[in-house]
């Protein structure tokens, strides 16, 4: 791949700039002008092939520059010759039409990634990723009558290269979006985040609640830690990866709410952890372990509960600390 330190910079500020999609389609529509602006071509597409016709999709700018259906080169009578190198050949790298096809050939199938237009030279510049189950997928650019030099085609190479990092960080975001879902749904209630770890314990907010608390909390050492912490009013849950390849996340809840109804009721901090510790189906004599306390005072501790929250027995303490949200799910 031949392509100066400029070409490089140029590309990955390109890409940068496209790494604040929200999602992977809108990489795909904002990738092709780019591609355009950076090669120099009449039309670009993004392509998804497959030998077995699953998980087609093509995406053209402009719209009528290229064949509706991605499958179409495969069942055209005259197999182009690219179609055999993409589909048994996993690479980044892009290939010029004149690569492995002379013009007259060109001429007479008019066809690469799916032009079927019987007139005028049409060249292309073809760059795929392909895989061991007969998909291809990547990026087609289209000029008339000038042919692309091969610079153009290592350019393209590696840009696509890099477009696919881009790529399948989305599809890990758009993944952490619905763990996020998911244990938003579990965990229920206002004021509660979630966030994931990257490799280097980073945390990165998954929604708008996580975004606001770990900004009071970011400063936290034990933040990119493997432990749950409360700090500032919010408490911090860590949650290890539940398979490989998946990232730990973070749930996070906001406190202050519930700190202030128990200052209301004149319910201390300690009598407040015991209060959890008991929801959480914990014995006076296990609470006291998990507290570093002796058993004697946490048993005061529920009695001034059941005085305060005038609950007669655990039962009603714990239903009246539901009522007031002192304790949730």
């Amino acid at each position: 791949m031949d392509i100066s330190g400029a070409d490089a910079r140029q590309v990955l500020t390109l890409v940068q700039g496209l790494e604040e999609s929200d999602s992977v389609e809108e990489l795909h529509e904002r990738a092709l002008p780019e591609l355009l602006g950076l090669i120099g071509a009449d039309a670009a597409q993004c392509y998804r092939l497959s030998v077995d016709g699953v998980g087609l999709f093509s995406l053209s700018l402009p719209q009528e520059s290229f064949h509706e259906d991605p499958m179409v080169i495969f069942d055209h009578p005259l197999d182009h010759p690219l179609t055999e190198i993409m589909l048994e050949t996993p690479t980044s790298e892009a290939w010029r039409v004149s690569d492995v096809a002379g013009d007259r050939q060109w001429q007479r199938t008019h066809c690469y990634n799916l032009d079927f237009r019987p007139f005028g030279m049409r060249r292309h510049l073809v760059a795929s990723v392909g895989s061991d189950t007969g998909v291809v997928e990547g990026y087609a650019l289209m000029r008339s009558g000038q042919d692309f030099t091969e610079h153009e085609r290592d350019l393209l190479g590696f840009t696509n290269l890099q477009l696919g990092f881009v790529e399948r960080a989305l599809r890990e975001r758009e993944q952490l979006r619905v763990l996020a879902a998911v244990a938003l749904e579990l965990a229920g209630g206002d004021g509660r985040g979630v966030a994931s770890l990257d490799g280097s314990g980073r945390p990165q907010a998954l929604n708008a609640v996580a975004a606001a608390l770990l900004a009071v909390v970011r400063d936290d050492p034990r933040l990119g830690r493997a432990e749950s912490f409360t700090a500032r009013d919010i408490e911090v849950r860590y949650v290890p990866p539940g398979g490989p390849g998946l990232p730990a996340l973070l749930l996070l809840r906001d406190l202050a709410r519930r700190r202030a109804i128990a200052r209301r009721f004149g319910v201390t901090e300690q009598e407040h952890r015991t209060l959890l510790h008991l929801h959480d189906g914990r014995t006076a004599t296990e609470a006291a372990r998990r507290m570093g306390l002796s058993p004697v005072t946490v048993r005061g501790y529920i009695a001034s509960l059941h005085r305060k929250l005038e609950a007669g027995h655990t039962a009603a303490l714990l239903r009246r600390g539901l009522d007031l949200g002192l304790i949730g799910d």
